[in-house]
Parts: structure tokens; C-alpha cells; sequence
């Protein structure tokens, strides 16, 4: 059971977030082509994404979407995990939230890192306010939120990369507290391609 989280833990997750705003940038930059100025929602942006940019971050999200949670899974039981969730509809936060509530022990999850898809960050609320930074941004087909023992936690990131040829990262601890998970005073964007 997902239940067992304990102080000391670490969080890993397993997927870059930032697929939904990936996917609306690649479909806003496509409808630019056609629309009016007006209604161009890429205009809105092109200063901070580039075609290009947008591309490559429609297919960074392509390729996290297609691939399957299957090889972390696996692993988690290898390297110990003591709770897991996917991460989709409720963002980051979201689910962290829904798994925290479940522990048998009274811990928090806090959140320190977010690797993000390269620039989605940037372009958070200048269309819509898909709260990217908040840890509320919907996922398709996220990764997995892990807590596992920071001991393991490397290992585990480093086996995922050898496997899938695709990272994973420690993005938060595990504290004593009252099953309430929150985002860090300082939160670090890791820019992911």
C-alpha cells in the first residue's frame, strides 16, 4: 500500500512537468499560421518562445507522454519505495497532496524542485494561467511521484536514466508534520529538453 512514507524520506518524479502548456503551445502556434492577429494566441508569446523552441518542447512532451510508467514501477519495489502516485489531472502539488493524506506516519511533503520543459514556465499565465509554478499544472500521462529512502533515491534516478535514456529527479523531502504537502520558500526550475 502507498501508505508508508517516513521522515527522511525523499520525493523523486519520474516525468518533467509541463506536457499541458507543451501541447497548447505547439496547437497555438500552429493556429497563429491561420488566425487573425487578433485571436493569435502565439503572438502572445513568440517573444519568449521561439517556433523552434516550441517544437522542441511539444515533442519534448511527445516523448514524455508516449512512454510508459512500466520501468519505474518495477523499480520503485527495487529501491524500496514506501508510497507512489501517478501524476496527472491534479498537478504535482496536487497529488502530492492526495498521497500525503494517506500516510500512516504524520509527515509533509515539501517540494524544492520542478524540472519543467524547457521555457514552459516562462509562458505560464500569458495566456492562461495554467499554475505551472504552483504545482497545479494538469499532466498527461505524468510520471510517478515517488517517496523513497533518500539512501536509494540516486540509485534509483540513475538506474531510470541507464534504462529509459530519460532522467528522473529528487524533487523534495519528506519532513515530520501534519500530512500537508507545500512547495519550498525557494523552488528550483530544472529546465528539461
Amino acid at each position: 500500500m502507498p501508505e508508508n512514507a517516513v521522515a527522511g524520506d525523499v520525493l523523486v518524479l519520474t516525468k518533467p512537468l509541463g506536457t499541458q502548456l507543451a501541447v497548447n503551445l505547439s496547437e497555438w502556434l500552429r493556429d497563429g499560421l491561420t488566425r487573425p492577429a487578433d485571436k493569435n494566441r502565439y503572438a502572445k508569446v513568440c517573444d519568449i518562445v521561439s517556433p523552434e523552441g516550441a517544437m522542441k518542447a511539444f515533442k519534448a512532451a511527445e516523448r514524455s507522454m508516449c512512454r510508459l510508467n512500466r520501468t519505474a514501477a518495477r523499480m520503485m519495489h527495487k529501491h524500496g519505495a514506501h508510497a507512489a502516485t501517478d501524476v496527472t489531472g491534479f498537478g504535482v502539488l496536487g497529488h502530492a497532496q492526495n498521497l500525503v493524506l494517506e500516510q500512516k506516519s504524520d509527515v509533509d511533503f515539501v517540494l524544492h524542485t520542478l524540472p519543467i520543459i524547457r521555457d514552459m514556465e516562462k509562458i505560464d499565465g500569458h495566456i492562461h494561467d495554467f499554475k505551472l509554478l504552483a504545482g497545479f499544472s494538469a499532466e498527461t500521462s505524468g510520471g510517478l511521484l515517488l517517496a523513497i529512502p533518500a539512501a536509494n533515491a540516486e540509485a534509483f534516478c540513475a538506474e531510470m536514466e541507464e534504462i529509459d535514456g530519460e532522467k528522473a529527479w529528487i524533487i523534495g523531502d519528506v519532513v515530520a508534520g501534519a500530512k500537508k504537502s507545500r512547495m519550498a520558500e525557494e523552488v528550483t526550475v530544472v529546465p528539461v529538453d
